[in-house]
């Protein structure tokens, strides 16, 4: 099923490598451009067909695309944005896949707002701590939620395309404003990342070399870029430092039973964080 004529991701690494390679798979688009900062990693998703062509050039990318893909860290997405405003054809539809999102849309719905090119900001809640278009799959959007954000200035045609876009690509898709949006993934990815940067940096390298397999979990995502998650952290930082007090109050409850001797409380701590967990893993969360 055909959306576009044109796509162009700007930004083809993990992420925006498997949405090119979706988007293929899918028919959803005749054509899909890739705008890339290095040859070399042009060549490479060229050669994983991630794209169709590939350019260095922002201009020559946009150039009579419908939707535009911005698929590249945080603070740039504004930058870019700012270029399709004086690029892109009338009524071409812009969209990101940045973790934050309240920063984000209200530098971009003032530039967009009589351009006549359309801002929908987008949050596919997928990957991994690879990065890199070699490690692109044509089915990570498949059941990954996908959070689509609408502000007073959101143009509902373009709303509506961009939510048929993402659940084209196999994402499930939820609505909601940017401050909605950037409360929530501040607890269930920013913070877990924190998390994992912390246990990593805090536990002494020597006593790693004894680590086993629920360490490796654990820290799992603390093998992500740090100066991606450093962006997102500081256009989230409000939200993030009020998560961080959340986990302190939490851990301070266990510990207090810890100090005191209480090992019953302790049990039904941790049976309330168990419950909790399970059900998420067994059942899938409620959307």
């Amino acid at each position: 099923m055909r959306m576009f004529n044109k796509v162009t991701i700007i930004g083809v690494g993990l992420i925006g490598g498997s949405i090119g390679l979706a988007v293929k798979k899918s028919g959803l688009a005749e054509e899909v451009t890739g705008v890339f900062r290095r040859s070399s990693t042009m060549k490479k998703a060229l050669k994983r067909k991630s794209v169709d062509k590939g350019t260095m050039s922002v201009r020559d990318g946009m150039h009579d695309a419908d939707l535009i893909i911005l698929a590249t860290p945080v603070s740039s997405i504004p930058l870019l944005a700012r270029d399709a405003v004086d690029f892109a054809k009338e009524g071409a539809i812009i969209t990101d896949v940045g973790s934050t999102k309240r920063w984000i849309t209200a530098q971009i719905d003032k530039m967009t707002s009589r351009s006549g090119i359309f801002f929908v900001g987008s949050h596919p809640m997928a990957g991994s701590e690879h990065t890199g278009v070699e490690f692109a799959r044509d089915d990570l959007m498949e059941g990954a939620p996908c959070i689509v954000v609408k502000t007073v200035k959101t143009r509902r045609s373009a709303l509506r395309k961009v939510t048929r876009f993402w659940r084209a690509l196999g994402a499930e898709v939820e609505v909601m404003s940017p401050s909605r949006h950037d409360k929530s993934v501040s607890l269930i990815s920013h913070l877990p990342h924190i998390i994992a940067f912390s246990l990593a940096g805090a536990v002494p390298a020597k006593e790693i070399a004894y680590a086993a397999e629920g360490f490796k979990d654990t820290t799992r995502v603390a093998s992500s870029d740090p100066e991606l998650w450093a962006d997102i952290f500081m256009t989230n930082k409000a939200e993030v430092v009020k998560a961080g007090k959340l986990f302190i109050n939490y851990f301070n409850t266990i510990k207090k039973a810890l100090s005191d001797g209480d090992y019953g409380k302790l049990v039904r701590i941790l049976r309330r964080s168990k419950a909790k967990r399970d059900k998420f893993v067994i059942y899938g969360k409620k959307r």
